[in-house]
């Protein structure tokens, strides 16, 4: 019996999903190391598996690919992972990954026949899965109650912070500066940020927004505004050394699985000011500040907390404490809780 890494998600452009699936792999290289990894042809000549061995198939590519060519790579006895949202229906030995039910409660958000694609795969991907992975206990409760599934059926395993040395670079914008880091969608609520700096008054700092659009979503117009650098594909030391730098992180999401450019964020000692979303209570509980993102007074006193000297030293410090939680040994523990009870029977 082996354990078997859908390797689709190596081959798309890098957003918090794809970071996820990286953590895993990582993962997956240091704790069951004669693991599979399976990728389309499509997927990058130079792609990183930690190590695993790598097996590129021929073929088609897309959901396609996942759908009827993946499951050939399968042996009778082996264990598919799938940490990036989706997986083969064919395969009954699979444990998945689901983020968040985003698509499902807010089809509105995505393209449409994405969104139709997801509603159909989803609740038969999930009830035919041997195991349902996700990144917050909220995330969790959401799956479990839309899909009536039984309580075992769904494990958390978060995400992890790596304790390198990041963001030795020089990130290349200058200073002051805010950070928005989030896809061009409605979900991430990029609009939002978008419309708070229009709003400012000579505002003496710059916005800088990591990201892009993305075809699965429904889009939003980027406004040019004077003072506001969007970036995209940016490294992990780069990004880094942007958190580094910045005033704040804003993450002005309408709705989320768990929010990584949170945690990175406090790792870096960049204080954030977030959206008040019960998942973010969840995972960050008060490390972080949360406003109303724009014009408002929740807005202006969280502006003012991160720029008073003392306690923006104080926020930086306890969220600090609290982002070394999310540790590497406690995502390994948790992936072991999800799938050892597969792999040792």
């Amino acid at each position: 019996m082996g354990l078997v890494v859908n390797g689709r998600f190596l081959a798309r452009p890098i957003t918090g999903v794809e970071r996820y699936g990286r953590m895993i792999l990582e993962v997956i290289a240091r704790e069951w190391p004669n693991a599979r990894v399976i990728v389309p042809r499509s997927a990058p000549a130079d792609v990183a598996a930690f190590g695993l061995e790598l097996v590129r198939s021929n073929g088609i590519g897309g959901h396609a690919w996942e759908q009827l060519i993946l499951p050939r790579y399968i042996g009778t006895n082996d264990i598919l992972l799938s940490p990036a949202n989706t997986g083969p229906l064919r395969v009954r030995q699979h444990a998945v990954v689901v983020h968040d039910l985003a698509v499902v409660h807010h089809p509105e958000w995505f393209d449409r026949r994405f969104a139709a694609w997801y509603n159909f795969l989803l609740p038969r991907l999930v009830r035919r899965a041997t195991k349902v992975i996700t990144v917050s206990a909220r995330s969790a409760a959401d799956i479990r109650q839309t899909y009536a599934l039984k309580d075992g059926h769904v494990a958390v395993v978060p995400p992890f912070i790596a304790t390198g040395t990041w963001g030795n670079v020089d990130p290349g914008i200058g200073s002051p500066y805010c950070l928005v880091v989030g896809s061009f969608d409605p979900r991430k609520g990029m609009d939002r940020a978008f419309e708070w700096y229009r709003s400012l008054n000579a505002p003496p700092f710059k916005l800088v927004c990591v990201g892009r659009a993305i075809n699965s979503f429904a889009q939003i117009d980027v406004p040019e505004l004077d003072g506001m650098i969007l970036l995209n594909d940016v490294d992990d030391d780069r990004l880094a050394a942007l958190y580094k730098g910045a005033i704040a992180l804003y993450q002005p999401s309408r709705f989320e699985g768990f929010g990584l450019p949170i945690l990175e964020a406090m790792h870096f000692g960049c204080p954030v000011v977030a959206s008040d979303l019960l998942v973010f209570r969840e995972l960050f509980e008060d490390n972080i500040l949360y406003a109303e993102i724009g014009g408002t007074p929740s807005m202006v006193d969280a502006m003012d907390r991160v720029s008073n000297g003392t306690e923006r030293e104080q926020i930086i410090q306890r969220a600090a404490r609290h982002a070394a939680t999310y540790s590497l040994e406690r995502t390994t523990k948790a992936l072991h809780a999800a799938l050892d009870p597969m792999l040792n029977t």
